[in-house]
């Protein structure tokens, strides 16, 4: 027995199956309606999304993967270059994000640098940190890589922390330094 059991109080009971071997009938419904996972949850309703995942890699059915062509590569560069952010890029391509995002990475295609100020984080050294970086010309990346901080700056947000000897070295390498002024009260 597969598949729901419908009671006549309109309450439906799942079906528990005691094997896990996939039938020759569940395999044609995996086959011919392949990729569109929701089909074939409804035909399959006792199989997880996930167990239908791992039987279509068993039978070798997988997403096509997308092969970038020069004009759409050609539009990414151009758009990028625009500043236009990468979600609107990916529905001009009718492609998802994650895939802009790869081929951006794959290409090396970079936003330009930000031609504005930080805005303030509230984190008055972070703040110092920052805008000098961006007087000197450097992105947070730049900075990790100056300080070997493994992408503590780049991550960095008002609700991390961050090790003091980050800090250091940032403001050493900054040309800057500590200082601790006591108020007079």
């Amino acid at each position: 027995m597969h598949g729901m059991i419908g009671h006549p109080e309109g309450r439906v009971h799942r079906v528990v199956r005691r094997q896990d071997a996939w039938t020759l009938r569940e395999h044609e419904v995996v086959v011919s309606h392949w990729p569109d996972i929701e089909a074939i949850e409804k035909r399959l309703p006792y199989r997880t999304r996930i167990a239908i995942a791992n039987f279509a890699g068993k039978c070798n059915l997988r997403k096509q993967l997308h092969q970038w062509t020069q004009p759409q590569d050609q539009l990414l560069r151009r758009r990028v270059r625009e500043g236009v952010p990468r979600a609107e890029i990916a529905r001009e391509l009718g492609l998802t994000v994650t895939q802009v995002a790869n081929r951006m990475g794959y290409a090396k295609i970079r936003y330009a640098r930000r031609t504005k100020a930080p805005s303030p984080t509230g984190n008055k050294i972070m703040d110092a940190i920052f805008g000098r970086a961006f007087e000197l010309n450097l992105s947070r990346r730049d900075l990790d890589a100056m300080c070997g901080s493994g992408g503590q700056f780049s991550r960095w947000s008002p609700a991390r922390r961050i090790h003091n000897r980050h800090l250091w070295r940032a403001v050493d390498q900054l040309g800057g330094e500590f200082r601790v002024e006591w108020r007079e009260e």
